[in-house]
């Protein structure tokens, strides 16, 4: 039996429709069961519980075999996943798979990788089995892109000079769900995974570019001032924590603290390569 956490988010989601799609039945750890309701309808297991209730935890662990450890970006995610981890060694788990994130680099000062350090550390010195799937910066930011460079011409983000290798929020999915069912899970222990889509690194202005052809017209890269865009997406945030880590995240893109790098990891265990930058703007449009 496998456990999932994070259902009702993106890659906890497009991990279970993918385990769903291959027929595997699983169970989920949800906090809310109404939000949760439409995967019970699907067949899914569900375990009402907050991740830092090791009763809880416990319960969705009994006769789980593999979990997989996945939390939204939040001012109390590193306290939540080390909770979980400290749980699962003591309920016995035989592997314990993170979704992190490349960006989860020694020398950061962004909250948000640093918590993801944090939980790596504590997974490999805690005895389980443990594989970390840590896809490069999501082709799915630039949702909201498309419909402001219509409107402007413009894609305005302060990403200043730098770099990403992009991956598709379903790929990452598909991926985890591979390396689930995979009947040599034995290979996976271990292992790091950085995984990205086929495109080569990308500017923001190469970035720009594919969404103005995406769109039919002309979008130039508008290097914004950080503060003036900080204030613009604090509203799509949840409190102004997450807002000022985003901001963080993205000042050390900027400044090339942590450039894109492109891997065929994903392409090597899938057998095929993910989706293009190209094919998922064409989706939008």
């Amino acid at each position: 039996m496998v456990l999932l956490t994070g259902i009702t988010g993106n890659i906890g989601g497009a991990t279970a429709r993918a385990l769903l799609g291959r027929g595997v039945r699983f169970r989920a750890l949800v906090r809310d069961l109404g939000k949760a309701a439409p995967w019970a309808e699907r067949g899914v297991e569900l375990v009402q519980g907050d991740i830092e209730d090791p009763s809880a935890v416990k319960r969705a662990l009994a006769g789980v075999d593999a979990a997989l450890l996945v939390m939204p970006n939040g001012e109390f995610q590193e306290r939540a996943e080390l909770s979980f981890v400290r749980t699962a060694k003591e309920a016995g788990l035989a592997w314990i798979i993170k979704l992190s994130s490349p960006e989860a680099v020694r020398g950061t000062t962004s909250p948000i990788p640093l918590a993801h350090i944090a939980a790596e550390d504590a997974i490999k010195a805690s005895g389980m089995n443990w594989t970390l799937v840590r896809p490069s910066f999501y082709m799915q930011n630039f949702r909201g892109s498309v419909k402001g460079a219509r409107a402007t011409g413009k894609l305005s983000m302060p990403m200043g000079n730098g770099t990403v290798a992009l991956t598709d929020n379903d790929d990452a999915g598909q991926f985890i769900a591979h390396i689930l069912t995979d009947s040599n899970r034995a290979q996976h222990y271990g292992q790091c995974y950085d995984i990205t889509g086929p495109d080569p690194v990308m500017n923001f202005h190469q970035v720009a570019q594919a969404i103005g052809e995406a769109i039919g017209q002309p979008v130039t890269y508008d290097d914004c001032d950080p503060k003036a865009f900080q204030e613009a997406i604090r509203p799509f945030h949840r409190n102004q924590w997450h807002s000022d880590a985003v901001a963080r995240l993205f000042a050390e893109i900027a400044n090339g603290r942590t450039p894109g790098h492109r891997t065929d990891t994903f392409q090597k265990i899938m057998g095929r390569p993910g989706r293009s930058l190209r094919e998922y703007l064409a989706t939008l449009v």
